[in-house]
């Protein structure tokens, strides 16, 4: 049983129908429009009591190297590098910001006249209760001068769909441009997770028997 307010409403079960109807019934004074609205926030929040105490999510992030980036000679030079996290969060269809794990831009000696700006797949493997999937982070190199820089664009969202224990969808944003005249330079990758939870057959179930109710009870006062 519900505690408070939703203990009066969201009695579990066959009695649910029968702890609505007084509810509406004492509502005569109001409008339709209004009483139908309040019915259906009331069976809303049901749904979400009966859903139960949000579960972890947890998540392993793979890692990516690559070496000799815009090179027109054998060299170790520039080299990016991108080592994952493992990450637990509380399910929440609100997104929750996470990092992912770090990168690091290294820079060796500068080419003055290198001209090729060579593109890059960064497929990195990104685990979530244990099912993996990969996300593709785009790059491109470049060099101007005493500088080498990197671009990223935005990877594209990856989406788990857990069947009947709902979606986990993540959006990871891109980096900014990365730029060094030698050294090496570090940053996180950031991104969001969000859960879309299915109910319970159970808790369905209540929530259409509770809006057939509200139905019917507008039919009958709209006549």
């Amino acid at each position: 049983m519900v505690q408070g307010t939703l203990g009066r409403i969201c009695a579990p079960g066959p009695a649910f129908a029968f702890a609505v109807a007084p509810t509406i019934r004492q509502g005569t004074d109001m409008s339709p429009i209004r009483s139908i609205l309040q019915r259906g926030t009331a069976a809303l929040a049901c749904a979400a009591a009966f859903a139960g105490p949000a579960h972890a999510v947890d998540i392993h992030v793979g890692s990516y190297a690559q070496s000799g980036i815009g090179a027109e000679f054998a060299t170790a030079y520039d080299k990016f590098d991108f080592t994952g996290d493992t990450i637990s969060v509380a399910a929440s269809p609100t997104p929750v910001a996470i990092s992912l794990g770090s990168y690091s831009f290294e820079v060796g000696p500068n080419c003055y006249a290198c001209s090729l700006t060579p593109s890059f797949d960064a497929l990195i493997d990104l685990t979530v209760d244990g099912v993996t999937s990969q996300f593709d982070l785009p790059y491109a190199w470049y060099s101007a001068g005493p500088s080498d820089f990197l671009t990223f664009s935005t990877p594209a969202p990856v989406v788990f769909d857990f069947g009947s224990l709902g979606l986990v969808t993540i959006e990871i944003d891109a980096p900014p441009m990365l730029s060094s005249s030698g050294g090496m330079v570090y940053g996180n990758l950031s991104a969001s997770v969000a859960t879309t939870p299915v109910p319970e057959p159970g808790t369905f179930a209540l929530l259409v028997s509770g809006f057939g109710l509200i139905g019917f009870v507008a039919r009958r006062r709209g006549r």
